[in-house]
């Protein structure tokens, strides 16, 4: 059994080292490592719990509050006195807690509306026990119910809604900023991974040839020629190696490389046609709420000055009278807060409701997205000269090629000098291909500047 299972795991590592990583495992990899995607996925599920809370009707919330005031002064031996959710009796000895259980269970138009139901703890040996709305005549804990319905006097509902949406927007734009980034930057790494290490093994190739040469010449000056292509490939080979040690991160096969290419092809041809409407980019829509929110705040400028932050309504439904009559209980609370002197915030607060920051930060994304376009439209026209230029380099290149080989058959050069020959078209060979890998990346980020589907990530 052993063995049989050795075999297996044997033949798992064989295979695994054959064909090595998927892309689809590197982009995971690289998504996990990156700090920048991890922090918009945070920020896009904040910003998706703050939608719910404004589009759902129902919005549960949950908690538990101490009484902080004091309900009864102690003129009796059987008074009780609640300070801070604790209860002390007459003589000042703690023999319980008081606290109630609140819950929000929707939003209307910016009000808060919620229950609050009232609990009692006793441990004393006169009274002990658990007591709630549904306890004995004595507690009448069942006339502290409340229904009660909180505003915030200070926002503006509709303008807190569309800046709500624009953090959503915004939030969303970023996370698929990060996941294409990242994707586009992985394909990169691989394509610059193949690139630098084919060059690397043609230049180390020719570093060697031309040190035979230099080892068999005997006249100075060719020596001295040689020697310097020598130096001029070393110095190559050098920078090569160094811009190659930040792609070893993963490992790369060729199988890697050429599954890459077809995932971008295809990419591209599925996507030929697509909108160039940038007003449709989400971080666009974003600003553009962001734009509305501002306009409807510049209304409301003196909300900062205003001494009155919240209105209460509370409504005690289960309230009996003194000769057992049902009568409802209510009550207004308004909170009051009036500032004398500060140092300028709200000043400062009316100021950025009445500014025109939104309309400029707008005007200047859009400017900004528009140059970004531009030269990404002007990158592809240079790099269709630069593909048409290849294209006769290889040319070019083959044909000398193809003279050595009958100069070589006929004696007149070396075999040193046709390897040269046939390094120097490898190396046009290579030229031509990154080239067109370049283009590839630069349609990709052409893509990404209309926000399209790429790879799997929400727009």
């Amino acid at each position: 059994m052993k063995k049989k299972l050795i075999l297996i795991l044997g033949l798992l590592l064989t295979v695994l080292s054959i064909f090595g990583i998927s892309f689809e495992e590197l982009y995971r990899q690289n998504l996990n490592k990156s700090s920048t995607y991890v922090q918009a996925e945070m920020n896009l599920k904040n910003a998706e719990l703050e939608m719910k809370q404004i589009d759902q009707f129902f919005v549960p919330y949950l908690q538990i509050s101490l009484n902080t005031i004091l309900k009864a002064e102690i003129t009796t031996p059987e008074s009780e006195t609640e300070v801070g959710g604790f209860i002390f009796n007459s003589s000042g000895n703690m023999i319980g807690y008081s606290f109630s259980l609140n819950t929000n269970f929707a939003e209307v138009f910016g009000t808060s509306i919620g229950l609050s139901f009232p609990f009692k703890i006793y441990f004393d040996d006169d009274k002990s026990g658990f007591y709630g709305p549904w306890s004995t005549v004595e507690e009448k804990l069942y006339e502290q119910i409340a229904i009660v319905a909180s505003r915030d006097l200070k926002k503006v509902d509709k303008a807190e809604r569309l800046s709500t949406e624009s953090k959503y927007y915004s939030a969303l734009s970023s996370y698929y900023l990060a996941q294409t980034n990242e994707f586009i930057n992985t394909v990169e790494d691989i394509f610059n991974r193949y690139y630098n290490e084919k060059v690397i093994e043609l230049s180390q190739k020719q570093i060697n040839i031309l040190q035979n040469q230099y080892n068999t010449a005997t006249e100075e000056k060719a020596k001295e020629e040689i020697e310097k292509q020598i130096l001029t490939a070393q110095k190559s080979l050098e920078s090569l190696k160094a811009n190659n040690v930040s792609l070893e991160y993963f490992d790369f096969s060729e199988n890697l490389y050429n599954e890459t290419k077809n995932i971008i092809d295809n990419i591209i041809s599925q996507n030929t046609y697509v909108s160039k409407d940038i007003t449709e980019r989400l971080d666009l829509k974003a600003l553009i709420l962001n734009e509305e929110a501002s306009n409807i705040q510049k209304k409301f400028w003196f909300l900062p000055y205003l001494p009155f932050s919240k209105l209460t309504l509370s409504v005690q439904p289960f309230t009996i009278d003194e000769e057992d009559k049902w009568k409802p209980t209510w009550s207004i609370g308004l909170d009051f807060q009036l500032t004398i002197f500060d140092k300028g915030e709200r000043k400062l607060a009316s100021d950025n409701m009445k500014s025109n920051l939104a309309n400029l930060t707008y005007e200047e994304s859009v400017k900004k997205i528009e140059e970004t376009i531009r030269g990404l439209e002007t990158k592809r026209k240079t790099l269709s000269y630069d593909i048409n230029i290849a294209y006769i380099d290889l040319k070019n290149a083959q044909e000398d090629y193809e003279k050595n080989i009958d100069l070589y058959k006929k004696g007149f050069i070396t075999q040193d000098d046709l390897s040269l020959s046939e390094i120097a078209l490898q190396m046009n060979k290579l030229n031509l291909e990154n080239t067109e890998n370049s283009i590839r990346i630069n349609e990709l980020r052409l893509m990404q500047q209309y926000y399209v589907n790429l790879w799997g990530d929400n727009n």
